[in-house]
């Protein structure tokens, strides 16, 4: 999966990139094997908020027009990650039912 990540006040450091694809990319790439390539792709934005907590957003589409999006606010990028991952992993799911 090819996740285009975006920092708004927000250093996007190696161990932050190797984090999103230990969380993310990994976790969802078991669900989307089917898929080719290309099709695998999304976006990824993380800032702090108004009270420095750690806001997350992700959006990406499936074959047959389906947009995957999830956010969320966490005080740790760690535990961000995990929940967005557990929201996203949620969606997929429900979508592959259809």
């Amino acid at each position: 999966m090819n996740i285009q990540i975006t920092g708004d006040n927000f250093n996007l450091s190696d161990s932050v990139k190797k984090l999103v694809d230990e969380k993310i990319n990994q976790k969802l790439e078991k669900f989307l094997t089917s898929f080719a390539p290309e099709m695998k792709t999304a976006n990824l934005r993380i800032e702090y908020d108004k009270f420095k907590n750690i806001h997350l957003s992700f959006d990406m589409y499936l074959p047959g027009k389906e947009k995957i999006f999830s956010e969320t606010t966490h005080k740790f990028l760690e535990s961000a990650l995990v929940d967005l991952a557990d929201q996203l992993e949620r969606q997929i799911k429900k979508y592959r039912s259809l």
